[in-house]
């Protein structure tokens, strides 16, 4: 399976997003944060991160679930040369618009490239017993959109969201219940770091998957080690994706975990390096605030100094060390040398 991308490329696979699909590439936008495009969401319903992140992957990634279907559900796939990604939205004759969070499309060899199979993509954190009904609905529309074999895959990292996501949904028509196909937690592997490597996408959607469960920190610090594997330009904004999405007791033990294996740690370091080395004053202002914000060294008088510093310089010198610092001391110790604001001429 071949699978090219207009974004850089995974060591073992390769992603296509073309030109004419709507909606097929995520936006990164904001000094340090994510703001995935919104286009795939429910009308006057606003994602969160825990919602996006893996979604964010899959767009990037697209031939990672078809990778992950065959060992969770045993199915076989048909012939396909690479996965795109389609426009998820589903209008009916009613002035009503459904959208799915992602649909993927199973291609065949060029020149023709015949669609083999759709994959409807649906992220649950929670029950939805009115997004659960629409279900059924997407798949007939993209069949009859496509005209090949479809499937609905449900993601869901949590438990007993997953046993609910799985009820068969009961029609009337004999013999057809309609039964999604749940990837749980159990369905995304932990990477080794040596796989990592070799698949950082997969990586990073481990992390995403497991960095919050028993033992997570090992799935999160393989992810963060991948990110060198991949282009700054997607790295950085996986970086706040793995983050991003811990529980403040899961980011603690990264943050102690990093500090303990040297290695890690020191790609931390080069990880901040590198992406203040460039950075705009509004971006690293950001940065250092999240980093210190880390450590809950905070307050407004270090928010009203970083905000008044115009030494670039400075700030890059702060955010790497308070990058490094150990606890809440340590960074405010660094904090310290930010100079106060001139007093404003009455």
């Amino acid at each position: 399976m071949a699978i090219e991308s207009a974004g850089g490329r995974s060591p073992d696979s390769r992603v296509r997003q073309p030109d004419d699909v709507a909606g097929g590439r995520t936006r990164w936008t904001g000094a340090r944060g994510v703001a995935p495009g919104t286009r795939l969401a429910v009308a006057a319903v606003v994602p969160t991160l825990d919602h996006e992140a893996p979604l964010a992957v899959l767009r990037e990634a697209p031939g990672l679930l078809p990778g992950l279907l065959p060992a969770a559900f045993g199915l076989t796939l048909p012939a396909f040369v690479d996965v795109a990604v389609a426009d998820a939205t589903f209008n009916q004759a009613a002035p009503v618009e459904r959208r799915a969070d992602l649909v993927l499309i199973l291609r065949g060899a060029p020149p023709e490239r015949a669609p083999s199979m759709g994959i409807v993509v649906e992220v649950q954190r929670h029950r939805d017993e009115a997004k659960r009904r629409s279900w059924p609905l997407y798949l007939a529309a993209l069949h009859d959109r496509m005209r090949c074999p479809t499937c609905l895959v449900v993601v869901a990292t949590d438990d007993a969201v997953a046993r609910w996501a799985a009820a068969p949904i009961l029609t009337f028509q004999p013999g057809w219940p309609f039964a999604p196909l749940v990837l749980g937690a159990g369905d995304v592997p932990r990477v080794s770091l040596d796989r990592a490597h070799r698949d950082p996408w997969l990586a990073v959607l481990s992390a995403l998957v497991h960095g919050n469960r028993p033992d997570g920190t090992a799935a999160s610090l393989a992810a963060l080690a991948a990110l060198a594997d991949l282009p700054e330009r997607q790295a950085n904004p996986c970086y706040d994706l793995i983050t991003g999405s811990l529980s403040q007791s899961a980011r603690r033990a990264l943050d102690q975990a990093m500090h303990n294996q040297s290695g890690t740690y020191e790609y931390k370091s080069e990880f901040a390096r590198r992406y203040v080395a460039e950075g705009r004053l509004e971006e690293v202002r950001a940065l250092l605030l999240s980093l210190a914000g880390r450590h809950g060294a905070v307050d407004d008088d270090v928010r009203e100094r970083i905000g008044a510093c115009t030494d670039l310089d400075l700030l890059r010198a702060l955010a790497l060390d308070v990058a490094g610092a150990t606890d809440r001391d340590a960074a405010a110790r660094v904090l310290d040398r930010m100079p106060h604001p001139a007093p404003t001429s009455p």
